[in-house]
């Protein structure tokens, strides 16, 4: 028997049974078809999302942690802002991390605090996170793992002259003190964000293959010192 005779016999079947038969004849002979048929599905969409996906580039990724704003902040005019200053394309990634919540503290640290110490461990380790944005005690918390750059050499030297007053300073494993962070009080992070922070600091993850972007982010946070 051919498959179009077969086909056609199984269509002569169908025609003469009611609804009810009809579902249950082809779910109790077809089920294992169906069920290849959807695997073979679910793998290709799988296959077509990964290759969609490294179409994409990741220009830069920042955390945002122990935002006190009580959920008033929006990170999406910064987020506008940057994807302007860097002439990001429609590929072009800028990720940024919020509600993330750290206490210090180990004796009253939180469930939530270990759950985002978490992540911002997976995110460095897996080099998926150049900018921190947090709170000095946030900022000290990782200094000992050597996590910065040193923004001394990282900035030009006319940025770095003009910020040199916003520098926080943190020590290395060495016991060099380096200027690892950046006061974000005299940025536009809160006029264009809401973000409350007591003050906000800017870090440089160490591993990051962003710079130039980072550059460029960082001169967008501070363009109203530009002359």
């Amino acid at each position: 028997m051919t498959l179009r005779q077969e086909a056609q016999e199984e269509k002569e079947k169908l025609k003469h049974m009611s609804w009810k038969d009809r579902i249950w004849y082809i779910w109790e002979y077809y089920k294992f078809h169906m069920l290849l048929a959807f695997i073979a599905m679910v793998i290709l969409w799988v296959i077509g999302t990964s290759l969609y996906r490294q179409s994409f580039t990741t220009r830069l990724s920042m955390a945002v942690i122990n935002d006190r704003s009580g959920g008033n902040s929006s990170t999406e005019p910064l987020m506008a802002g940057l994807r302007e200053a860097l002439d990001c394309r429609k590929k072009d990634i800028i990720e940024i991390n919020e509600g993330l919540f750290l206490d210090t503290n180990e004796e009253t640290m939180s469930q939530y605090s270990y759950a985002s110490m978490a992540k911002i461990a997976a995110l460095v380790s897996g080099g998926m996170l150049d900018i921190m944005i947090a709170d000095e005690a946030t900022i000290r918390h990782y200094e000992t793992l050597d996590a910065y750059l040193d923004l001394s050499e990282l900035l030009p030297k006319e940025l770095c002259s003009q910020l040199e007053d916003q520098f926080l300073y943190t020590t290395t494993t060495d016991g060099e003190k380096i200027p690892a962070a950046v006061s974000l009080e005299k940025s536009s992070l809160k006029d264009d964000t809401g973000i409350i922070m007591e003050p906000p600091y800017l870090a440089v993850i160490s591993n990051t293959q962003h710079k130039e972007d980072i550059l460029g982010a960082i001169s967008y946070l501070f363009r109203s010192l530009e002359p």
